[in-house]
């Protein structure tokens, strides 16, 4: 933290900073920071923390004016957006438990953001805050319809800054749109189909969104934006969908620009979790990298994958199984084990059980290979797990992790989200934490050959 007379240093060599401060009184976080987008990706400019009375403080000198970010993660939780230019003097406000609030004296810029996020709130808090409020396409769609009948007669913005007023029209436009598509793919207790869309969906026009980069301005993971719109837009049309990573880069054509094609070519080669299955990818999809940049990081990802290092030993665990008899990931030494940690709240987990089922029954015959279903439900629900398997009939080895799951499985493995597959080796060691799902091109090639 600067002290004043570093800021008065600072102030003669640079020009004075923009001091930045106030209270962040929801959820009382260790730190909050300061980011700055870049080609899509929040890049931290700066770190606060937050003290005993809620209090925080920043003093940034902005190099060029624009949009910025302060949030407790890169994450949209908890994080809003400002506007800032090397002659702003001040940014004050406080986070309360639903939204934020400017103090005192603020640009034109930042009131004309808080305007609009007091209008937009509504929404965010059923899209991004749905752990807080439990809310379905039944109420959150027709929220939606008002909002945007409302946006007719939402006024322009006059701050007197002419760059900001023309970004501001660009940035509610693509921040509604990221409202209105992440609400899609947060975990629901109802899920809409077909007739059940407002036309706002329908109507989304990818090429014409897609003509320029400018999604990447305005929105933090601008290119999964992308890649959740044109998999909205295969579902709409009734397409069969196997493989959604699949169907959207079959689909890729409708992103117009070929940089904006690039990135979300990147973004899932990122997924690949072995050399043999990225070179796949890149023979496949490679063509489609744009610029020098994108092809330098396709290169940096083969050579991260093309090592071999010394394996770890797995870290073991003991769960009951479905008739309540302890088992231990150890008990299976001498056996290639392919671990799954899922849970049946969980959606994308249950998606990949009829890829895990046929992957079971393609090596039922191979006694040298265990595959291990570790559920991660809260205590509470084991007899909703025990009714789950059941009705499912679930093969392989199901444990129920229950109230452990998190200091015996979770943590020791850094299991941030699920599902995640973990495959050890035959001698107890780990191969990878991080293994392909069941219903990636790569899991087969993998298994066999640790097979051998």
């Amino acid at each position: 933290m600067l002290s004043l007379a570093m800021l008065g240093s600072a102030g003669k060599m640079y020009g004075n900073p923009v001091v930045i401060s106030g209270k962040w009184e929801r959820a009382k976080p260790r730190a909050v920071s300061l980011y700055r987008l870049e080609n899509g990706d929040l890049k931290e400019l700066a770190i606060s923390e937050v003290t005993a009375d809620s209090t925080f403080y920043f003093a940034h000198k902005p190099q060029q004016e624009g949009f910025y970010f302060i949030g407790e993660s890169p994450r949209p939780l908890n994080r809003y957006t400002f506007y800032l230019k090397p002659q702003d003097a001040a940014l004050r406000f406080t986070v309360a438990p639903r939204s934020y609030a400017l103090i005192g004296n603020n640009t034109p810029e930042n009131q004309a953001l808080e305007q609009w996020h007091a209008f937009v709130q509504p929404l965010e808090w059923k899209s991004v805050y749905f752990m807080k409020e439990i809310s379905t396409y039944v109420d959150f769609f027709p929220l939606l319809e008002e909002k945007l009948a409302q946006l007719a007669t939402y006024p322009k913005s006059a701050t007197g800054n002419t760059l900001f007023d023309a970004a501001f029209e660009e940035y509610k436009r693509f921040n509604l749109l990221d409202l209105a598509v992440t609400f899609l793919y947060a975990p629901r207790t109802a899920h809409p189909e077909g007739e059940d869309f407002p036309e706002y969906y329908r109507d989304l026009d990818l090429p014409s969104l897609t003509k320029t980069t400018a999604i990447l301005r305005y929105v933090p993971s601008g290119v999964d934006l992308i890649g959740k719109i044109l998999f909205c837009k295969l579902q709409l049309s009734g397409k069969k969908i196997d493989n959604p990573v699949s169907a959207i880069l079959d689909s890729i054509d409708q992103v117009a620009n070929d940089t904006l094609r690039g990135e979300l070519v990147l973004s899932f080669a990122a997924a690949q979790k072995t050399y043999a299955g990225l070179c796949d990818y890149e023979s496949k999809y490679g063509k489609q990298l744009a610029t020098e940049a994108q092809k330098n990081q396709m290169r940096t990802l083969k050579n991260s994958l093309n090592v071999v290092k010394d394996s770890e030993p797995a870290i073991d665990f003991r769960f009951p199984d479905e008739t309540g008899k302890p088992v231990a990931l150890s008990d299976f030494r001498g056996k290639l084990v392919y671990v799954d940690v899922w849970a049946t709240w969980c959606g994308p987990c249950k998606k990949e059980l009829p890829h895990l089922k046929k992957l079971e029954e393609e090596f039922r015959d191979n006694p040298n290979i265990v595959f291990l279903s570790v559920a991660t439900d809260p205590a509470k629900d084991k007899e909703k797990w025990l009714r789950y398997i059941k009705a499912n009939e679930m093969k392989g080895v199901q444990l129920f992790a229950g109230a452990s799951a998190k200091k015996d499985l979770m943590d020791p493995y850094k299991i941030a989200g699920i599902p995640r597959f973990i495959l050890v080796g035959k001698d107890g060691r780990l191969l990878t934490t991080d293994a392909p799902r069941p219903s990636s091109p790569e899991i087969r090639p993998l298994l066999n050959e640790h097979l051998k």
